[in-house]
């Protein structure tokens, strides 16, 4: 069985998505997914792993190479090399119904998703106003909003940079609290999400 490696949660919405994603991708290759997680004390022996990672940061470097080494799987790399598709697909969503929209895309950090940035900051300029923010670092969601708030931009359209509910949604949900915005859904919910995970999974057959 080869199995998505996603971060894990004690909240039960990012359990139930990942599990569903890789319900998903089973579907599309007609194959058994699995759903694993970074506190997984072992993953299947000798599966095939694709880390559900955007950037590269600690979990990246050094926790998914550990349980890998540990379980004795071939990893495939994570998502960040597909930084371009996804950014299309995001900018796509958020410009489905017109270009004239106000939009900010919110990464995790920078710092390590300096692929996911480029992408993001090369297609946004399509939208009437954008803006790249952040939930760790700075410009930070909170500060984009204040600085669009004083220039009377509004309405407002939000795209989280994440591929499941959780932590980071709670947070994010909590920085916009005070403004009137639109947060778009996370990315795997996005038609076309599944199609690019099976595909990876298919590439290395």
């Amino acid at each position: 069985m080869d199995v998505l490696l996603a971060h894990g949660s004690s909240d039960g919405r990012h359990v139930e998505q990942v599990k569903a994603l890789a319900c998903r991708v089973s579907g599309l290759l007609d194959e058994e997914i699995g759903a694993a997680f970074l506190d997984d004390h072992a993953l299947p022996e000798g599966a095939t792993v694709l880390p559900l990672f955007l950037g590269r940061g600690k979990h990246v470097r050094e926790d998914v190479p550990a349980l890998i080494a540990a379980s004795g799987c071939r990893v495939l790399p994570p998502l960040d090399h597909l930084a371009d598709t996804i950014a299309d697909m995001a900018v796509g969503q958020m410009t489905k119904e017109t270009r004239r929209i106000n939009a900010m895309f919110v990464l995790y950090r920078f710092a390590g998703f300096e692929k996911l940035a480029a992408a993001l900051y090369g297609r946004m300029k399509i939208c009437s106003k954008h803006a790249l923010a952040s939930l760790h670092s700075e410009p930070s969601v909170k500060t984009v909003l204040m600085h669009w708030r004083q220039e009377a931009v509004s309405p407002i359209s939000v795209q989280p940079m994440l591929l499941f509910e959780g932590s980071s949604m709670d947070r994010m949900r909590t920085m916009t609290e005070a403004f009137d915005i639109n947060i778009a859904p996370v990315l795997s919910e996005y038609d076309g999400f599944t199609a690019l995970i099976a595909d990876q999974f298919r590439q290395q057959s």
